[in-house]
């Protein structure tokens, strides 16, 4: 059954409809098609069906965008083409401008930004970079957000589900003299290229950091084929811009395959119903095709009374349409989308809400039949891949008729793609990543309390807020014990210099004594494993020594040279001080002579701790 609602807000139940069909594509497009025709019995709503009235169906709201009205004897009809209206963003604009880095999730916030649209990412997206990214309509925002990430997506309502790639790995098969009842190939040659040519950041003289050029192997089949160069100011390495230059070329036909599959649910076999952006088999030997591939396009048609197709016809492809453009064609006003220009937040504070909202109306409206095959089996009528088994082993959740469980409750615990909860108690949690907040979450914040529910410590968008932090080294050492700092990393010498039989020449400490002549005394707190001195050492003529003692008069470090003022040499010593214990130490350098008549020399240039 179609519902309509006009311009000023009357809904009214739409009746005496033919030819009533479904389009819904991998590429998102959602689209309904009729012939109305005026009856005594639809008198109260034909009038309704003009440009902008939506339609509801299954759950779902479209937009009237077209609609011709034509003669046929002594009456006429109407020709309706209905958009899904999550494509009414292409009448709201997005006027700001993004520069610079955004994860995924920011990159949906900045499109979304109060349009009512909430979302969940099911999959891991890199963070990507954008020039001037914005002042635009968000339906095209949101198409290059797409493309930059690699993602698809699904409706449902306001709320879009994104993975990389929508759909189940399913063992469906489409077979000759089985399911198939017609079968058209189509080869498009319009869009393949063989040679393409790379340019990415450029200086400010004109020529290039990096640019390059690809040939494909299937020049040799079809020839050099240009395509149109790539110029990306993102790219400023060569492997990069290959990598581009290569997922950029259509070198291939452009294959689709398209089946009018005999849909058994019409007749009460509702189980092997295929959905847009599932992989399947085909077979089908008379033009011998054996090959697995993946549906891009549904096209239903539906009867008035009755919410089964009465006809479905698939096609399987090698490439994907773009939503956007595709859209575009359907626009009134005729809105263009710019090619590339390189380049989010109804976003409640609490997603539980509206989380609880969509499960309530889902499990309201089920529809549902029961089977019992190794337990109960709960499935939608409206979408029989849909289904819940219960039995001894436990709960599972299916959206490809039982071949996978992506959310289910077994003895060995809770499996699931998207959970939301209000409150969550748990002994341990094992994880990659947790993220609190965040473009569908507002401020993430995290409180922890002590066994009387004080609390000692809070993460939020201010930062870390504790007193009893310690933060302990693999080595055992506490650099922060209760919140307290341990550590200080900073050599002090004695002033003025702590000289003993020592003397100052220049910037040099010198001796021409033959015993231990002490240069200075040095303090720091053992923080850190290794004491490291950066030093130049030299003689006037001959040999001597340069060492670092403790106070016991132990040697801790040690050289014997004959580096001469001329090339005066530098090096670094470096003392291993063992565990850090957090005590303070001290050390002195010295230095002698070998024969007690030339001068030996050393100055201190830097002097820390690390490691």
């Amino acid at each position: 059954m179609l519902i309509i609602t006009d311009i000023v807000g009357n809904t009214e139940a739409l009746i005496g409809y033919k030819g009533l069909k479904r389009f819904r594509s991998v590429s998102g497009e959602k689209t309904l098609a009729f012939l109305i025709f005026p009856t005594e019995q639809n008198a109260h709503s034909f009038d309704m069906v003009q440009e902008e009235s939506i339609i509801e169906f299954k759950g779902e709201t479209y937009r009237i965008k077209q609609m011709n009205e034509k003669n046929k004897g002594q009456t006429f009809h109407k020709e309706v083409v209905a958009i899904h209206t999550f494509f009414d963003l292409i009448d709201e604009h997005q006027y700001d401008t993004h520069n610079g880095s955004m994860t995924f999730d920011a990159a949906l916030q900045f499109v979304f930004a109060g349009t009512g649209y909430t979302w969940a990412v099911l999959d891991t997206f890199y963070a990507e970079s954008f020039e001037n990214f914005g002042n635009d309509n968000r339906l095209s925002l949101f198409q290059k957000v797409l493309k930059r990430y690699g993602a698809e997506f699904t409706i449902n309502g306001t709320f879009l589900t994104l993975k990389r790639k929508i759909g189940n790995a399913t063992d469906f098969q489409f077979r000759y003299s089985y399911n198939v009842k017609t079968i058209n190939r189509s080869v498009d040659t319009n869009n393949l290229s063989t040679y393409i040519k790379g340019f990415g950041k450029q200086n400010e003289d004109g020529s290039y950091v990096v640019k390059s050029e690809y040939t494909s192997p299937n020049a040799a089949i079809f020839g050099i084929r240009h395509a149109k160069p790539v110029y990306d100011e993102r790219y400023t390495t060569l492997e990069g811009l290959n990598e581009r230059l290569v997922a950029e070329l259509i070198d291939t036909p452009e294959v689709s395959i398209t089946l009018d599959f005999a849909d058994l649910r019409m007749v009460g076999f509702p189980y092997d119903v295929p959905g847009e952006g599932d992989d399947v088999f085909l077979i089908y030997e008379p033009m011998n095709l054996d090959l697995e591939t993946r549906i891009i396009d549904i096209t239903e048609a539906f009867s008035e009374f009755s919410d089964y197709p009465v006809k479905t016809d698939v096609t399987l492809a090698n490439f994907r349409n773009n939503m956007t453009d595709q859209f575009v064609e359907f626009s009134r006003t005729q809105k263009t989308v710019t090619e590339i220009i390189e380049g989010n937040r109804k976003l409640p504070y609490r997603v539980l809400d509206d989380a609880v909202k969509r499960a309530t109306e889902a499990l309201q409206s089920a529809q549902t039949e029961v089977e019992f095959n190794n337990g109960f089996i709960l499935r939608s009528k409206e979408n029989p891949n849909y289904l819940v088994l219960v039995n001894s082993a436990g709960i599972g959740v299916s959206l490809d008729g039982g071949k996978t469980f992506r959310t289910a409750m077994t003895a060995e615990g809770f499996v699931a793609d998207l959970i939301t909860s209000g409150t969550m108690l748990f002994d341990r949690l094992y994880g990659g990543t947790a993220v609190l907040g965040g473009p569908n979450s507002g401020n993430g914040s995290m409180i922890v309390q002590d066994a009387t529910g004080a609390i000692h410590t809070t993460i939020d968008g201010n930062g870390v807020n504790t007193n009893k932090v310690t933060i302990r080294r693999p080595d055992g050492f506490h650099l922060i014990n209760n919140g307290m700092a341990n550590f200080d990393f900073g050599v002090m010498t004695h002033d003025p210099p702590f000289m003993y039989n020592t003397f100052m020449s220049g910037y040099w400490y010198g001796t021409k004594s033959p015993d231990w002549a002490t240069c200075n005394y040095y303090t720091f707190r053992h923080a850190a494993r290794y004491l490291k001195f950066g030093m130049s050492v030299a003689m006037e003529a001959g040999s001597g020594q340069v060492s670092i003692h403790d106070t016991s008069g132990k040697i801790l470090w040690y050289l014997h040279h004959s580096y001469t003022l001329s090339n005066e040499y530098y090096l670094e010593a470096t003392i291993d001080l063992g565990v850090p214990t957090g005590a303070m130490k001290n050390v002195f350098l010295r230095i002698s002579t070998d024969d007690g008549k030339y001068g030996s020399y050393v100055r201190v240039l830097s002097r820390w701790l690390e490691g």
